[in-house]
């Protein structure tokens, strides 16, 4: 078979096909179905800290303030993942402590999955308790205020529209709380 694909097309393709559609099992379809845990809720367990919480599903606040991030196209340029590279770890940690990198049982409640598609702006993954409500506000109304250089449009519709804005609020500041891995008393509610 490997002497015909030498000398043929037809068999080369077919033995590419074939090798591709036996790694795409292998490393796509295999271990979710062997590995259990990445369809668990993320459970959030430090009884030395007291912490006993885990991951829920979003309120209804938050779930509209979802809706809204994927209306106005957040998504587009903000990702909700922070990788495996230490160079993510430490940008989106916060006061000297890494960030952990996101995991498959952090999404299980989420649908459709909103990790973004580039990251134009910064990772919005553990960005909840990091910012009060009037940063996010003018943030909203003009991001270089606050950021400068920023790319980020203002949405001043959405800051000056009570009930988006706090629905909006809510979502981003339920972004990365399920891992509580910031310093001690460093989360706003």
């Amino acid at each position: 078979m490997f002497r015909k694909a030498d000398t043929s097309a037809a068999w080369a393709f077919i033995l590419a096909t074939l090798l591709f559609f036996i790694g795409g099992l292998l490393t796509t379809v295999v271990p979710p179905m062997v590995d259990k845990s990445w369809a668990k809720p993320f459970k959030n367990a430090d009884p030395a800290k007291g912490i006993t919480g885990e991951l829920k599903p979003l309120g209804s606040l938050e779930q509209q303030g979802r809706a809204i991030y994927q209306r106005e196209g957040c998504w587009y340029c903000h990702t909700q993942q922070v990788r495996t590279i230490l160079a993510d770890t430490k940008r989106y940690g916060w006061r000297g402590v890494d960030a952990p990198v996101s995991t498959p049982d952090e999404f299980v409640f989420d649908s459709p999955h909103m990790f973004g598609t580039k990251r134009t702006g910064p990772d919005l993954a553990r960005v909840g308790g990091k910012y009060n409500e009037q940063w996010h506000r003018t943030h909203f109304k003009n991001p270089r205020e606050l950021v400068p250089g920023s790319i980020m449009p203002p949405y001043p519709w959405i800051a000056n529209n009570p009930a988006e804005f706090k629905a909006l609020l809510a979502y981003m500041q339920s972004l990365g709380r399920a891992k509580e891995w910031r310093p001690a008393n460093d989360y706003e509610k």
